[in-house]
């Protein structure tokens, strides 16, 4: 695929992006085809898209969902213009830091790790050896790793490509540091937001200022993910972000990026009939 066609391709995507994630407009979704579909797709190409991400607390505004709403908005829009089936999502993640954030829905590691592990036994028996994973959270990486780690070499013949959505190089150097800079933070953070607020319309409204009550941290990077100390350290779960720099419009550009980087990589990837 020529890279030109696969802008318009995104562009007209975007032109409604409150759509992305309704499942009746996507014919690259393996929860909307038959099993002899399936079998024919295989046939042709063995690459599949699985979503990732979480249910868990976002600050005192930002909902829920941001974390599996973005990676599937992305994931389905991937599928479409690169013409590669797109799995059921994983909303729930590996979470336990947020538990104590009243609505937070979190997987114990090795939960975690053995349902990966059953979803990608499941894919690799029907013939697929290409996962592409598009991860919405970043506590599930570790876990997703250990679970490949944990099967030694059962997967070996199986290739792997993992995205976390929110780094990719052209989203960082054009909507980051353009928009948000240090007041990005690392949770709750006005990039997501803002994609969220593009593929879910009004579903937040933002205030026209806010401050992270959160105090320095020491060993931030080891303390932060102990469940017990969580709230202690970022009292209304937000880490080192300004959510109230988020827009829909700063979302839309950062879903044109993000669906781009990815898509490219996918189509160059890929290696059909293996």
């Amino acid at each position: 695929m020529h890279i030109m066609p696969m802008k318009d391709d995104i562009k007209r995507l975007l032109e409604k992006p409150d759509q992305l994630l309704n499942p009746s407009l996507n014919s690259y979704l393996l929860a909307n085809i038959s099993s002899p579909k399936i079998k024919e797709y295989l046939e042709k190409k063995q690459s599949i898209i699985l979503p990732i991400g979480s249910t868990e607390q976002h600050g005192p505004v930002p909902i829920l969902g941001i974390d599996h709403i973005t990676a599937t908005g992305i994931a389905y829009a991937v599928a479409l213009v690169t013409q590669t089936l797109c799995a059921p999502p994983l909303n729930y993640g590996m979470a336990m830091h947020h538990l104590g954030f009243a609505g937070t829905m979190a997987l114990r590691p090795t939960t975690y790790i053995n349902i990966i592990i059953d979803l990608v036994r499941s894919l690799q028996r029907h013939g697929f050896k290409h996962i592409i994973i598009i991860n919405g959270h970043g506590g599930n990486k570790g876990p997703f790793m250990n679970a490949i780690a944990e099967v030694g070499d059962e997967f070996k013949d199986l290739e792997f490509s993992f995205f976390n959505w929110w780094v990719m190089p052209g989203l960082e150097n054009n909507i980051i540091k353009k928009y948000f800079g240090e007041k990005e933070g690392y949770h709750a953070t006005p990039t997501e937001v803002s994609v969220t607020m593009a593929l879910v319309p009004n579903s937040m409204s933002m205030p026209d200022s806010y401050t992270c009550p959160q105090q320095k941290v020491s060993n931030e990077n080891i303390g932060w993910v102990i469940p017990g100390k969580f709230r202690e350290y970022y009292p209304d779960g937000v880490m080192k972000a300004d959510f109230s720099l988020s827009s829909s419009e700063i979302g839309l550009e950062a879903l044109e990026y993000a669906i781009e980087e990815i898509a490219l990589n996918v189509t160059t990837q890929h290696k059909p009939n293996l």
